[in-house]
């Protein structure tokens, strides 16, 4: 089985970044990464100029939580990654996003368990729609003005910029949809098939989305309901900081407790060196834990 991860990275730490590339490319997958920091972005594309297993995003380099630049950014390194496949006749079997900070928690053995059961399906968790929330096409037809700042989520300044001029604008510019609006958390595992129906209908994403608050809630599971006829599951494979996905909200760091209280989960964010440096030593090298040794955790148990 191959995997193709879809990697986003904010901040400017080479070690940190280049250790988390290495493991995913350990045991043969491939990574696909957006990287904020042109300086970084320039250092790892050296870096990995000679490893044909990682992709560094060109097209479109960056994004940012709660811009459209997160979906649209996510759905081209999926159309990079199937071009990849024509050029080099590696077929991907499942294509997973991996946000900031999100890192594998157990082991490749035990994820590859998880993608087998889901036999060709895909897996995201669902949170509502418009045929029973209808307040979720008025969120997706307001249009927010300031979520491409890297302070959006932090500043309640701008926040409130953002509340007081989307009315504003709405009285003069709207836009409808006939679709049905699926909200989802922003994590996925998706089919082949389903990449290839997001990556075909890009277009798509940027005409409905453009400006959109928090986008990536809204994309994917509208997308996928629209376009991509794979069935899909809702098993919870991610933990974060609060426990569950939390709508519109900044994402805070995942602790140890939380992780071992959860054993579903194939994921975890955030977990920054930086931020939580105890839970990162203790994570780090899950993902090939059973290629090398025995159990999980790894490093500096504390």
């Amino acid at each position: 089985m191959k995997i193709a991860y879809l990697m986003h990275y904010i901040g400017n730490d080479f070690e940190e970044l280049s250790e988390n590339i290495d493991q995913l490319l350990e045991q043969g997958d491939h990574v696909f990464v957006m990287i904020n920091d042109e300086g970084l972005r320039d250092d790892i594309f050296i870096a990995y100029g000679s490893v044909p297993e990682c992709h560094i995003a060109g097209m479109q380099g960056a994004a940012l939580h709660g811009d459209l630049s997160l979906p649209r950014g996510t759905i081209l390194q999926m159309r990079e990654a199937l071009e990849q496949e024509e050029d080099t006749g590696v077929y991907f079997d499942y294509f997973i996003n991996l946000t900031d900070g999100m890192m594998p928690v157990r082991s490749r053995e035990e994820i590859v368990a998880v993608l087998e059961s889901l036999d060709g399906k895909d897996n995201y968790v669902t949170v509502a729609d418009s045929d029973h929330s209808p307040e979720l096409k008025k969120r997706m037809e307001e249009y927010a003005f300031f979520t491409n700042s890297l302070n959006f989520q932090k500043s309640r300044m701008l926040q409130g910029m953002n509340s007081l001029t989307k009315n504003i604008v709405k009285n003069f510019k709207n836009r409808e949809t006939e679709d049905v609006v699926v909200q989802t958390w922003p994590f996925f595992v998706l089919s082949h098939d389903s990449a290839e129906a997001l990556a075909e209908n890009l277009a798509y994403c940027s005409n409905q989305f453009m400006m959109c608050l928090y986008p990536e809630e809204l994309c994917f599971g509208t997308m996928l309901r629209k376009y991509s006829n794979a069935d899909h599951e809702e098993r919870k494979l991610w933990i974060t900081g609060q426990g569950d996905y939390q709508e519109q909200a900044v994402i805070q760091p995942v602790t140890m407790d939380q992780i071992l209280q959860a054993p579903e989960a194939l994921f975890a964010l955030r977990v920054k060196a930086k931020e939580n440096l105890p839970v990162y030593q203790n994570v780090f090298d899950a993902y090939n834990q059973n290629a090398a040794q025995g159990d999980m955790p790894a490093k500096n148990a504390d």
